[in-house]
């Protein structure tokens, strides 16, 4: 039996933790010899990242009016298992509505949405996802949110977790000056930026010469930016931006110290496995999806105690401390395969062949 092509569909395509997953998979789809398309809905803020996809995979980007996009989304995912791929946490009804012939669609969800979330949200989230084939959650935190807040029945929730590749060598090598921390993150307000300025601007109140790299962009930049400003931190923290080539990323987690996140809500967070793959212990605010991606490679503080990170940073600060969570940081990115990854969607996606 000839296996379905698949259709990867987002809302937009910008430089995020969601869009790597989706390049992550649909390159992992294409070499395992599967035809796949990635559909974007929306052409606004559409990023360099998406030249990191398959040359194999086909991309379309919808223009046009609403009416137009939705007709165009049917005619491309017609006879394709279609897997729905949305960051903000919505549930975006007339796309789901669009697609309802479709007896062969999957949702991930990326995060926990309650803050974003209401109980008719979650109710209308219900119906539809359970005329589905099934959710995906990236983590058991998300899980525990498809089942007790969207109220989604055991048997359709899956649980994959997140993946990232091991970094390939890169020539670009990016120095600093001082102990360096590194943020990963979009810019969002759930991310906690200025929480996490704070608890440098601690630091270097003890007399330790520390650095922050942020890279990242988002709505929540210039909020993070003043409170920099009114922390006298202007000489001590670098604003990459919004980077996407993988190299230049690498570069920076490589020939950093320490990976920092004062994060207040996460699914299972991209950047984390990526700083796993480098090796580079951690400290992060202490949430579910945290302790999950990380173990015991971590520090854990609550996010709004600027103390406890100025605290658990200068324990890193050791070189046998920071050495035995490089030791697990290593240990623990071995859990997150691309082939195991990319394996449980195939196994996933053949279900949809086979009767509800």
């Amino acid at each position: 039996m000839t296996e379905p092509p698949i259709c990867l569909v987002v809302r937009r395509f910008t430089i995020g933790g969601l869009e790597r997953v989706v390049s992550l998979l649909a390159n992992g789809l294409v070499t395992r010899g599967r035809t796949v398309r990635v559909v974007v809905l929306e052409s606004t803020a559409l990023s360099a990242l998406i030249t990191e996809l398959h040359q194999r995979v086909e991309v379309h980007v919808l223009t046009g009016s609403r009416a137009a996009r939705l007709a165009r989304l049917r005619e491309l995912t017609a006879g394709h298992v279609v897997h729905l791929h949305f960051a903000d946490g919505l549930v975006h009804p007339a796309v789901r509505w669009a697609l309802r012939a479709n007896d062969k669609m999957f949702v991930t969800y990326h995060s926990d949405y309650t803050p974003v979330r209401n109980g008719l949200r979650n109710r209308l989230d219900r119906w539809i996802t359970s005329r589905g084939r099934g959710a995906i959650a990236v983590s058991e935190a998300v899980r525990r949110f498809c089942l007790d807040e969207v109220g989604l029945p055991g048997h359709l929730v899956h649980v994959i977790e997140n993946a990232v590749p091991a970094p390939a060598a890169s020539p670009v090598r990016i120095a600093g000056t001082g102990f360096t921390l590194i943020a990963l993150a979009t810019v969002n307000p759930h991310k906690n930026y200025p929480g996490l300025l704070r608890g440098v601007a601690l630091l270097r109140d003890r007399g330790h010469d520390v650095r922050l790299r942020i890279v990242g962009d988002g709505p929540a930049l210039a909020e993070a930016f003043t409170e920099a400003g009114r922390l006298n931190l202007a000489e001590c923290v670098d604003w990459y931006g919004a980077l996407w080539q993988s190299s230049i990323v690498n570069a920076l987690l490589a020939s950093s110290d320490v990976f920092v996140s004062a994060s207040r809500n996460e699914g299972l967070p991209m950047s984390v496995l990526e700083g796993l793959q480098h090796g580079l212990p951690m400290v992060l605010s202490d949430i579910p999806p945290h302790r999950e991606a990380a173990g015991g490679a971590a520090r854990y503080f609550d996010p709004d105690d600027p103390e406890g990170f100025a605290d658990q940073v200068e324990q890193m600060r050791t070189d046998s401390v920071r050495r035995e969570h490089a030791e697990q940081a290593g240990k623990q990115a071995q859990r997150f395969s691309v082939d195991e990854f990319v394996t449980r969607h195939l196994d996933l996606y053949t279900t949809a062949s086979g009767p509800r």
